[in-house]
């Protein structure tokens, strides 16, 4: 597990050494600006729409970027809430979450849509297309109706408003850089992930 670590560790060092991302091109800082955290543990966040060709077009080298990075760094996703189909789906999402559906259906998700043209504007449609990968509707129903489902679909509201997410794709970095999606997008994510662990090492000395 230690040699793991260290690879990776030097992989993420390789990165950060290859690319130097530019505030206001590649990167935003959040403000205000949070109080610097402490320990190792960075947290990276994807605001992403399932409608979005964007979003859908990162998500392969998304999955390639996540599965690389350290045991230290927790990634999660919020879907982004700018009202209508957009919002239907991210409520859908958290009501996946809450069954241990998600990850599986995440990517299926985005192909319905982009690849397949299926239109999942309605709740009637997207129940459809859950009981055709094996979804049990009923507990669908119930989480998605749920208090619980609501309180994370009001979150993600509201750290979208927080974060400043205007568009998607975006990544966030501990909740203290927004980083855009250009052609240096994971590169710029490494490099503020190590700029998050050096701030908080030099708060430690």
């Amino acid at each position: 597990m230690r040699s793991l670590m260290l690879l990776l560790a030097i992989t993420l060092s390789a990165a950060v050494q290859a690319y130097q991302p530019k505030e206001g091109v590649d990167y935003y800082d959040i403000k205000p600006t949070p109080p610097v955290g402490q320990g190792n543990e960075v947290q990276v966040t994807e605001f992403f729409m399932y409608t979005c060709p964007h979003c859908n077009h990162l998500e392969p080298e998304l999955v390639k970027w996540v599965n690389k990075l350290p045991p230290n760094v927790k990634f999660d996703h919020i879907p982004a809430m700018f009202g209508g189909t957009a919002n239907l789906h991210g409520r859908t999402y958290y009501a996946l979450e809450a069954i241990g559906e998600a990850d599986r259906l995440h990517e299926k998700f985005f192909h319905a849509i982009h690849d397949q043209k299926r239109r999942l504007r309605t709740r009637g449609d997207i129940e459809d297309f859950l009981a055709q990968n094996g979804v049990d509707i009923d507990k669908f129903r119930e989480a998605f109706d749920s208090f619980a489902v609501q309180t994370k679909v009001n979150r993600a509201a509201a750290l979208m408003r927080r974060y400043g997410v205007r568009s998607v794709p975006v990544l966030i970095i501990d909740g203290r850089y927004r980083v855009m999606n250009t052609a240096h997008i994971f590169d710029t994510a490494d490099t503020l992930i190590q700029r998050v662990l050096d701030q908080r090492k030099a708060k430690q000395q």
